[in-house]
């Protein structure tokens, strides 16, 4: 959750306590330039911790395990599941917003979105969370093919307006559980949102004013589920970007007129998509990467003959030896016991990966 939401909340514990769930409230690290905490480069180390120690101490299922998050915590939701996709059985932002994404990234995690209509409310509250960026989410998913679920109530922006949408949510995720051999994955390098947006003094996210070198301050993420990329080249990959029209606070015809426009936001960075056909040969398109690794199991193609294709051409074909070297390199990956894969595939760029340059244009970054 948001800031003052210490103390025990009558009506959503106990959804929490009935839900046969082991129920963490971790809190954001802080930061006094920042308050979408969530996005800092620390968080994902912070949260990793976390999970780390409930697993140690609590023996639980690594492939069971949902993360929820309602205003900032829902900021913090729609980043986490950018960063940590493959980590999660169900994702739920609430009463979030959202600057950049890469919806693809999130590609075999379902992500719950909950929204009240009335978040923004006349000369009262701004529209930091206002119901427009849940539906251009939603919007976006569904373009990308990512599985979403969406709930719209009328209520504001308290959780307690809709609480019927929470007991939905951990209802629906009792009979879900993360797949580590689902046979999609999107790899982005890096992915998420940008920690220093600040809704209060500025219409679009500060990132939308920088060049392409001030994403860095989202840090790379190489890892998704059994793909990792290795290097990234010297083009861009493109992002959604959002930014928000001009409310003057004192002006109701700003405030009835205001809208989200989408952009686009070219960024230096990869992409490798990959995907398990039925005929278990594993095909991948790189973008903007240098190489890229298949980290692999029994459960997903036959050791005795594994068959890679990287844009049509096939790059490796035989047999795999599994090695318990290869098993704990891929836990040290994510620090994850259950994306673990004993043996891989690594393909580097043959020299065809690079797009013609039609122009000749230096890049600013």
């Amino acid at each position: 959750h948001g800031r003052h939401f210490y103390d025990h909340n009558a009506a959503v514990n106990p959804l929490f306590e009935a839900c046969g769930r082991i129920v963490c409230y971790p809190s954001a690290p802080p930061n006094e330039r920042c308050w979408s905490r969530w996005q800092l480069p620390e968080a994902d180390q912070y949260l990793a911790d976390v999970i780390e120690e409930i697993e140690h101490f609590c023996h639980v299922n690594p492939n069971d395990m949902i993360l929820g998050g309602h205003s900032m915590g829902g900021m913090g939701a729609y980043h986490m599941a950018h960063r940590f996709a493959d980590r999660f059985a169900s994702v739920l932002a609430s009463a979030g917003h959202w600057d950049f994404a890469c919806w693809r990234a999130l590609m075999g995690t379902t992500l719950w979105i909950n929204q009240g209509i009335n978040d923004a409310i006349l000369f009262r509250r701004r529209h930091g969370t206002d119901v427009e960026f849940a539906r251009l989410a939603r919007q976006r998913l569904e373009q990308a093919g990512v599985p979403v679920v969406y709930r719209e109530h009328s209520g504001s922006h308290h959780l307690c307006d809709a609480l019927w949408v929470l007991r939905e949510w951990l209802g629906w995720c009792r009979d879900q559980r993360r797949d580590p051999f689902f046979p999609h994955v999107v790899a982005v390098t890096p992915r998420g949102l940008t920690p220093w947006s600040d809704w209060r003094r500025h219409k679009a996210p500060l990132a939308a004013y920088e060049n392409s070198t001030d994403f860095h301050s989202i840090p790379e993420s190489p890892h998704a589920r059994w793909v990792t990329i290795e290097g990234v080249g010297r083009e861009t990959i493109l992002f959604d970007m959002v930014t928000m029209s001009d409310c003057r606070d004192e002006v109701e015809d700003d405030w009835s007129n205001f809208r989200l426009t989408l952009k686009r936001k070219h960024i230096p960075g990869g992409i490798a998509e990959a995907r398990v056909r039925e005929d278990k040969a594993i095909e991948v398109m790189p973008r903007n990467v240098t190489g890229f690794t298949l980290w692999l199991h029994p459960g997903m193609v036959d050791f005795q003959d594994v068959r890679v294709l990287v844009r049509g051409q096939e790059r490796f074909r035989g047999p795999l030896r599994p090695s318990l070297a290869t098993l704990l390199d891929s836990y040290l990956r994510r620090r994850d016991w259950g994306l673990l894969y004993p043996a891989k595939v690594t393909v580097a760029d043959d020299g065809t990966w690079e797009s013609k340059d039609q122009l000749n244009v230096t890049p600013r970054y």
